[in-house]
C-alpha cells in the first residue's frame, strides 16, 4: 500500500467581516471619483457632438441629456436621443458662414422661448384708468394719476 501524501498546501485565512468600515468608505470614494472622471471624459468625447445640436453640456437642455445619456459616444446617437426624449432637433447652419450656426441657435431659441412664454399684450394706462373709474376702484385710479403726474414732472 502507497503512504498517504501529505498536502504542502496552505489555506489562507479569508477575510473576516470586521473590517473597518472607514477602508470602506475610502473605496466608495474612490469608486464615486472614478465614475465622476469617466463622465468627465464621456462628456469631453462628445463636447463636439453637442455644439453639433447647438447645446452646451455645462448648462440647460444640454446638462439635462449629458447627465442621462448613456449611449454611444457619436454624434448620430446623441442626435437621435435628444430627439427621441427631448424633441430637439439640430439646428442646421451652412458651413460656409461660421456665425450662421450662432445666429440660428439664437434664433431658435428665441423661437422656442415665444412660443413657451406666449405673448404679452402692454397696459395702456387711458384703459387701466378708464377700467379703474368704471369699478370704482379709487386705489388703483389714484396710483395711475399718480404715476401720470410724475412722468409729466420728470419730463420737465
Amino acid at each position: 500500500m502507497a503512504e498517504p501524501t501529505e498536502s504542502t498546501q496552505t489555506v489562507e485565512d479569508a477575510p473576516t467581516g470586521d473590517s473597518k468600515p472607514e477602508e470602506a468608505k475610502g473605496l466608495r470614494k474612490q469608486l464615486n471619483e472614478a465614475h465622476a472622471t469617466i463622465a468627465k471624459q464621456r462628456t469631453d468625447i462628445l463636447t463636439p457632438a453637442y455644439a453639433q445640436l447647438g447645446l452646451d453640456p455645462e448648462t440647460g437642455l444640454g446638462k439635462a441629456i449629458a447627465k442621462e445619456y448613456e449611449g454611444a459616444a457619436s454624434f448620430d446617437a446623441l442626435a437621435e436621443y435628444a430627439t427621441k426624449e427631448y424633441g430637439h432637433v439640430a439646428p442646421e447652419a451652412s458651413p460656409d458662414h461660421p456665425q450662421a450656426a450662432a445666429v440660428n441657435l439664437a434664433q431658435a431659441q428665441l423661437d422656442q422661448v415665444g412660443e413657451i412664454a406666449g405673448s404679452i399684450a402692454p397696459v395702456n394706462r387711458d384703459d387701466a384708468l378708464a377700467k379703474a373709474e368704471a369699478e370704482g376702484d379709487y386705489a388703483t385710479t389714484l396710483a395711475i394719476k399718480g404715476q401720470l403726474v410724475a412722468d409729466s414732472l420728470n419730463r420737465r
